[in-house]
């Protein structure tokens, strides 16, 4: 019922929606577990980060008020439309850039799949697209990333519902030249191997990866897809963890010494874990 109302919002009543997306924002951060509480620790105030997928932007409106710039990079014209709603300050200022874009590791225009009223879940793999989901599809232009953004950038956020590993390949110059932390959305449901090739792709640069059970970090060694990432622990659409189970969908990077050092301040039995 939530989602229909979002997607009646976003469809019919945007300028509404955008500004009832700080309400729905600021509860999200309520939540002691939620990785927006993360941003403190992988990207400092005055820096520029990446959020790719920014859909309504949660990250995007974190980072904001943290005081970072933001590059903002979302496909569905209906998102960017909420985006530039709720953000026109920041627009205005130039602390942020918004980029009505797919991201991949070629250039030139894509298809995106939004599934109706579920428009987290648009993906450009039509391998993804559900039967028995009612889906818009949208022609959409395709960059890299490295084609895009000429500046230092010191963190990504991606989510890209089983794209990773593409939108990462066309990014590859801006993350060996910057080391950025990075908080991946990777789930195997999407693509069967997604935490493995991104960190393969990340790896060889220096990365380390980790992830957080109940807000504990863990070394991506102790992931389990079998035990963190079982379909039956979300509801029927995919879209929420129920009650009482364990979902794990987000992966944290790190490379740089000092990301390396705030969060083994912060959890210091991790330091060793991560080459500290």
């Amino acid at each position: 019922m939530l989602s229909e109302l979002k997607s009646l919002g976003e469809t019919h009543l945007p300028r509404f929606y955008a500004r009832a997306c700080d309400l729905f924002d600021r509860k999200v951060a309520r939540n002691p577990h939620s990785e927006v509480n993360l941003l403190p620790l992988l990207v400092n105030a005055g820096e520029t980060a990446c959020d790719i997928g920014a859909n309504h932007g949660l990250f995007t409106f974190f980072l904001l008020r943290q005081n970072v710039r933001v590059l903002a990079f979302e496909p569905n014209p209906r998102l960017v439309r909420i985006l530039r709603y709720r953000f026109p300050d920041a627009i205005r200022r130039g602390d942020l850039r918004l980029f009505d874009c797919a991201l991949s590791d070629a250039e030139g225009q894509a298809t995106l799949h939004v599934p109706k009223g579920f428009s987290p879940l648009a993906t450009l793999d039509g391998a993804l697209v559900t039967a028995n989901v009612e889906m818009d599809t949208v022609a959409v232009p395709l960059r890299r990333l490295d084609a895009v953004v000429g500046e230092e950038v010191a963190f990504i956020k991606l989510d890209v519902e089983g794209h990773e590993a593409r939108v990462l390949q066309g990014a590859a110059h801006l993350l060996r030249a910057n080391l950025p932390s990075l908080l991946v959305e990777a789930e195997e449901r999407h693509r069967p191997g997604a935490v493995a090739s991104v960190e393969a792709l990340l790896a060889p640069m220096g990365y380390v990866g980790l992830f957080f059970a109940n807000g504990t970090p863990h070394p991506l060694s102790a992931f389990d897809t079998q035990r963190h990432q079982r379909r039956d622990a979300l509801n029927a659409a995919g879209t929420k963890v129920l009650p009482g189970h364990t979902y794990i969908n987000n992966f944290v990077f790190v490379a740089r010494a000092d990301a390396k050092a705030r969060l083994a301040a912060r959890w210091p039995d991790l330091g060793p874990g991560i080459g500290l």
